[in-house]
């Protein structure tokens, strides 16, 4: 187990420095839902595209993903955010269900959280996955987006 342990950890620490620069990057979407399903042309083959991450500042630190889940089809995470008190806006968390093996994206879910600064929130998002959805892990970002 703890082979099994130790492996787990780097292969995670890979897929949430990738999901974070992809974040960093990503085009900003008009409007993110609080709930959104996708899924992924190349991973789940189908036409859904995955819902857009907005640029803006990381408050990763301040976010934390309590449960994800990783078998079926219709998929959930959960956790805190602890609303920023150094940057104005609403928090936009996502999770991608992403393959540990080869980083591909299975299905991404975005929600954008309101409240005062120093306010401690709960999210939601939920995803769909591939019925072929092998080795899932789930990578948790948050950021304020730019105006």
């Amino acid at each position: 187990m703890t082979k099994r342990r130790n492996l787990i950890l780097p292969i995670a620490a890979a897929a949430l420095a990738v999901a974070g620069l992809a974040g960093c990057t990503g085009t900003p979407s008009t409007s993110p839902s609080s709930s959104s399903a996708g899924g992924n042309p190349a991973a789940a083959g189908g036409s859904t595209p995955l819902p857009t991450i907005p640029t803006g500042t990381g408050v990763i630190s301040a976010t934390k993903m309590d449960s994800c889940e990783t078998t079926g089809s219709s998929v959930t995470a959960k956790g805190t955010v602890t609303m920023p008190k150094d940057t104005k806006g609403d928090v936009v968390v996502s999770v991608s269900w992403v393959n540990s093996k080869n980083s591909s994206v299975y299905g991404r879910g975005v929600t954008t959280v309101k409240g005062a600064a120093g306010d401690k929130k709960e999210w939601t998002t939920t995803a769909t996955l591939p019925a072929n959805a092998d080795s899932v892990s789930c990578v948790l970002g948050a950021v304020v987006p730019k105006k």
